[in-house]
């Protein structure tokens, strides 16, 4: 399960600044000069009108005293007037056109201002139109906000969480020494996988009963299902008919000398591999330990067995020379007899035995904890035996869960993976340190889940597989505080001294003299202080290639949380998952992936 992320919200648009109006440029000169035109138009308009009417007035009696004079005076007289009104109509139009000049010298000087105030009035306009128009997508993502917020906080928290498309493998690194986070982990993939129609095999070598809660659990639901612990103790299961005899030397081979990167157990194996194929040959069915072991002994000191018939004793005695019989191949026939009887203490097997896989819908397979040879050997041949069942019938169900799976071996579990990829049944390996050579093959099947991990080391590794990206990180933050004060004071100090006299001419008394004497003085004295506080700080990011996760984030997961890295579709994403199944009983959990 996990959780989804709110969309956060934008800040509201900031307002563009008020309209101010561009300083006008100073056209005072150009207007006085229009100005003193325009008087000059005025004062010519009205004394041409004045010189018109009173023209008018005495036009009669200006005739009549030219006529007086004769004819030649009378052309004269319509010469000059004529002459006079030319004389005041161009005085009117020279004014007329200085004025007109002036104002055109004017609109001439003020066009740029204009044009630019045109201009700069129609950009703040825009920029008022786009304001508004933000503001309008503002209130409308912030409505759709709220609706989705209010729609959130009715609707789930939690979301159920798959690749994107099916992982033939997942791997599962990491978890809590108690198991508790792979039992969470196996009961959330089992149930989903129940209730999609597939069975489900848990082979468990941890000892801690990983599948114990999935088998539990789908019991509850009413679902068949199976627990066997093989080892002392435990439910009796018949191993070694599980396989048919053509595979049988080839697994307890593999399980007495796995592969292993760096050390080559092939002569072991083939010797092993031929012991077991003469045995089984002469052997009659049921196959158990204790008769296998019983048939290398006779191989190997020619000594009849109770656990074996007369027949069976002599077929066995014909074989003995087909083995060399040397110090190397005695020393791995005794291992090989050591290995079978401890087998055979803890696995009796028998025609009375359980088979050891069986088609119910959940079925769990544990061995005992601890690690010593026989568990060791043990593993290695269920593995071997849960490989070779892997062909054809699909006897391990739909969904193979491998749990505590480290000390098998890098190449043992890639071999086994190969298996299952071919049998199309997914493998979900759980394992607890990410080291050596498995680390090469993590993530080959599309999935990968981290858990919490309790080694440095184990966390760096998981980190690096994770990832590194690019990121913004705060790198430096000063912080300046500073106080300033001043304080001052000033003092002057002003005398001034006048004397004068006067003398005045009095009607009665005569001549008479003033005397005045001023004198004065002034002080000023004055303070001034003033204190100041600043504070300033300042921060400073860079771009850096870091982890997506910190290895200490690892470290701190909770026990049940993990990181899915899931590489199964295009593309690459991590996300943080929850697989405590109690998180399925809480409100608000959807039933679909987000």
């Amino acid at each position: 399960m996990s959780q989804p992320v709110l969309p956060v919200q934008t800040e509201a648009p900031e307002a563009p600044a008020p309209w101010v109006e561009l300083p006008r440029p100073d056209t005072s000169s150009l207007r006085g000069a229009r100005s003193k035109a325009v008087t000059k138009l005025v004062w010519r308009i009205a004394f041409t009108t004045i010189a018109v009417v009173a023209f008018i007035a005495y036009q009669v009696t200006i005739e009549s005293n030219v006529a007086s004079f004769g004819s030649s005076a009378e052309q004269v007289y319509s010469v000059g007037i004529i002459v006079l009104a030319a004389i005041l109509g161009i005085r009117v139009l020279q004014g007329l056109g200085a004025v007109r000049r002036a104002s055109a010298a004017i609109a001439s000087f003020e066009r740029p201002y204009l044009a630019a105030r045109a201009a700069e009035k129609e950009r703040h306009q825009r920029a008022v139109a786009q304001w508004q128009e933000a503001v309008r997508r503002h209130q409308a993502q912030s409505w759709e906000a709220e609706q989705e917020a209010e729609r959130r906080a009715r609707g789930p928290l939690w979301y159920p969480v798959q690749p994107i498309s099916d992982p033939v493998r997942v791997d599962v690194f990491g978890g809590d020494p108690r198991r508790h986070g792979w039992a969470s982990l196996a009961v959330t993939l089992g149930a989903a996988s129940l209730s999609q129609g597939q069975r489900i095999t848990v082979i468990d070598f941890t000892g801690q009963q990983v599948g114990g809660g999935l088998a539990r659990v789908a019991a509850a639901g009413g679902r068949r299902t199976r627990v066997v612990e093989l080892g002392e103790g435990g439910r009796s299961v018949d191993l070694l008919n599980s396989v048919v005899p053509a595979q049988l030397p080839e697994c307890i081979a593999t399980a007495l000398a796995p592969r292993a990167e760096g050390s080559d157990m092939r002569h072991e194996r083939a010797l092993v591999t031929q012991t077991v194929r003469i045995v089984a040959g002469c052997l009659e069915w049921p196959f158990t330990f204790a008769r296998l072991a019983a048939g290398v002994q006779v191989l190997l000191q020619g000594s009849a067995s109770r656990e074996l018939t007369d027949l069976e004793t002599s077929r066995l005695a014909e074989h003995i020379g087909d083995i060399d019989q040397n110090e190397w191949t005695t020393r791995q026939l005794r291992y090989l007899g050591s290995q079978l009887a401890n087998l055979a203490a803890v696995l009796p097997g028998g025609v009375t035995a359980d088979p050891l896989w069986s088609p119910d819908d959940v079925s769990v397979l544990a061995t005992a904890g601890g690690r010593d040879d026989l568990k060791d050997v043990l593993d290695h041949l269920v593995l071997q035996l849960a490989q070779c069942a892997l062909g054809g019938s699909r006897r391990l169900g739909d969904v193979l869960v491998v749990a505590g799976a480290d000390h098998l071996g890098a190449e043992t579990l890639r071999i086994f993976a190969e298996h299952a990829r071919n049998a199309k049944v997914r493998l979900v390996l759980m394992i607890d340190q990410p080291q050596g050579d498995l680390e090469k093959t993590a993530g080959t099947g599309g999935a990968v889940c981290i858990m919490k991990m309790y080694n440095h080391r184990d966390a760096n590794i998981a980190a690096e597989f994770i990832g590194k990206g690019y990121k913004f990180v705060l790198h430096q933050v000063s912080r300046q505080v500073g106080k300033t004060m001043t304080d001052g004071s000033s003092d002057s100090f002003t005398a001034n001294t006048s004397r004068g006299s006067s003398t005045k001419q009095r009607l009665i008394r005569g001549p008479g003299t003033d005397l005045n004497d001023n004198r004065g003085h002034s002080w000023t004295g004055g303070r001034n202080w003033s204190t100041a506080d600043n504070i300033s700080t300042t921060t400073a990011s860079s771009r850096v290639y870091e982890f997506e996760v910190e290895p200490s984030q690892i470290m701190g997961l909770p026990e049940t949380m993990y990181l899915l890295v899931d590489n199964s579709g295009h593309g690459r994403r991590v996300i943080m998952v929850d697989a405590n199944p109690g998180i399925c009983l809480f409100d608000r959990v959807s039933l679909t992936p987000a």
